[in-house]
């Protein structure tokens, strides 16, 4: 049985995201507003995030990431001992709240990139900082 060919699909713009603190705000400002300053050297077991040129090395290799897994990262970096929900991820690294799984799927890759199980899930309230050991 043949299948006839899929209709063309409309084209829409791309989805413009909703800023939650007001439009303009951007990561380090929304890092601000949840209490997380993002000076100085962030840094922990040969993992370093250099946010000035979005760069990461890992015992002085440079990782290849992403900017918003460079940012993620830094987040986790910034304050080890928090635990982030998924509503504040989403919040700070996007700017928005929008329910989806981008969060798990970004924390996924940063373990695969880095080689390091990075995180810790506590259950029903979202991930922390692995303590190096």
């Amino acid at each position: 049985m043949a299948y006839p060919a899929p209709a063309a699909l409309p084209t829409r713009p791309a989805p413009v995201l909703r800023s939650v603190a007001g439009t303009g705000r951007d990561f380090t400002s929304r890092a601000a507003d949840a209490g997380i300053a993002l000076s100085g050297p962030l840094q922990m077991a040969g993992l370093a995030v250099d946010l000035a040129g979005y760069v990461v090395t890992l015992d002085g290799e440079e990782l290849d990431l992403s900017p918003r897994q460079v940012e993620l990262l830094a987040l986790f970096l910034a304050a080890p001992r928090k635990v982030w929900s998924r509503d504040q991820l989403h919040w700070v690294a996007w700017g928005d709240t929008t329910p989806s799984r981008r969060v798990d799927v970004q924390l996924c890759r940063l373990r695969a990139k880095t080689g390091i199980d990075l995180f810790r899930n506590v259950r029903d309230r979202g991930w922390a900082l692995r303590q190096a050991s």
